[in-house]
């Protein structure tokens, strides 16, 4: 039988009310279109999700270890980039290095990273050092351990490359349907473009009444998806960065909303959210300045006792998908806009994870982990070291947290598979 995993939709513990239609976007309102908008249908249920998720809510707060102190004389002020250092598509990201929690030229270490991000936004360590060390062993220097959130930066004597940073990833780390950026495809091959009726649609959830939540989020994460399914023919959803856009929705919730005493899971409203995505303005003139994003004044971050961790990634992700059916899925467009064709999972992943369980349990984190590999067979782009030390690099990294979560052994990815998207062979140029 073939799988895809948009036919599954699982029972789910967390249903606050059924039928329930959320606050809807006026998609009649939403300024500087571009393409064909697709309609967001009502969920399929809701939940009681705070904002820091189903996993575990935010159940303290402790102003003293909450805030992030930004202020002037803190060590952590606002500072625009300057005309070298390295900024990405990623808001968080950028805001840390803008803030001196990542160092400000944007390229660190495993350890910086999870130290930055730690006291920036309590990422646990698992997590941080996860996401350092797969942007390292795909765009990074495993010589060095150094990994840039934006562009190129030189390479240790020795590499067989350069390193290309996290924007030259595309559809290794870096992908399709991002919150906000467009699809490289339909931007002359730029990551970074930032298409402004996805943003004011983000933004209009999170103006409305209670902010932005990942029930939201989750209609966001649908929108961009069919959107991309719609007006990109080269639409791609590989194995590990058809993960990371929709888990990259449900960061936004877990890492920018500010706690309080009278909501210790956090609000999100647009106000916070302008500010962490270098947004000004008000809709209908919005200006978005690259580059420029910072963490707000007054605001408290998760307490630093109840983290979001590895597992969190996609636990929120697949009651998304349960809501809204088709935000996880692997495969892309054979060439014409709505052509979509998924793959097999179990076909693709050697039997290990197949459609019908790989959203149960801890499978969908296991699979995240060990989708890597998927990212570093790419003959078209030399490799900064052969594949088997870079896998060592990523065993002796990742390899502690894939046995504790008891995950089943991968040892490779048929990417013949893609052969039929020409988005899976798309270069894109970076930002």
């Amino acid at each position: 039988m073939h799988y895809t995993l948009s036919t599954f939709i699982m029972p789910l513990p967390l249903v606050a009310a059924w039928p329930a239609v959320m606050e809807a976007v006026n998609l009649e309102n939403l300024q500087k279109r571009q393409g064909s908008i697709p309609v967001v249908p009502p969920p399929r249920f809701t939940t009681d999700r705070d904002n820091c998720g189903s996993h575990g809510k935010c159940t303290v707060f402790n102003a003293q270890d909450q805030l992030v102190n930004v202020a002037s004389g803190s060590g952590h002020e606002w500072q625009a980039p300057g005309t070298n250092d390295k900024r990405g598509q990623c808001p968080g990201l950028n805001a840390a290095a803008n803030h001196a929690f990542l160092p400000r030229n944007g390229i660190a270490t495993i350890q910086q990273t999870i130290d930055g991000l730690g006291a920036a936004y309590s990422m646990s360590t698992d997590l941080s050092l996860a996401l350092a060390a797969i942007s390292i062993a795909i765009s990074g220097d495993p010589v060095a351990g150094k990994w840039s959130i934006g562009g190129a930066f030189p390479a240790t004597l020795g590499l067989l490359g350069q390193p290309s940073g996290i924007v030259g990833t595309h559809n290794r780390y870096e992908g399709d349907a991002s919150i906000v950026r467009g699809d490289a495809y339909m931007h002359g091959g730029s990551v970074g473009f930032f298409e402004m009726h996805r943003w004011e649609r983000l933004y209009g959830l999170a103006a409305s009444k209670g902010g932005l939540t990942h029930d939201k989020v989750a209609s966001q994460a649908y929108y961009t998806a069919q959107y991309s399914i719609q007006n990109n023919p080269y639409y791609f959803s590989n194995p590990f960065s058809g993960l990371v856009a929709p888990d990259a929705h449900n960061f936004v919730v877990h890492f920018m909303s500010n706690r309080s005493e009278e909501n210790k899971g956090g609000i999100l409203n647009g106000e916070v959210l302008k500010s962490f995505f270098s947004v000004t303005g008000e809709p209908g003139s919005f200006v978005h300045t690259p580059g420029h994003e910072r963490i707000p004044n007054n605001w408290y971050k998760r307490p630093t006792s109840q983290p979001m961790n590895t597992i969190d990634t996609n636990v929120d992700t697949v009651i998304n998908n349960q809501m809204y059916p088709g935000i996880i899925r692997f495969g892309g467009n054979t060439g014409t806009v709505n052509s979509f064709v998924g793959v097999d999972t179990g076909n693709l992943a050697g039997g290990v994870f197949n459609g019908g369980d790989l959203l149960q349990g801890n499978n969908l984190a296991c699979f995240f982990l060990q989708a890597t590999q998927a990212g570093l067979a790419d003959s078209a782009s030399p490799l900064l070291q052969p594949v088997g030390q870079i896998l060592s690099f990523l065993n002796s990294n990742l390899g502690p947290q894939i046995n504790a979560l008891s995950c089943p052994q991968l040892s490779d990815f048929n990417n013949d598979l893609f052969n039929q998207f020409p988005g899976a062979s798309y270069k894109a140029q970076g930002q």
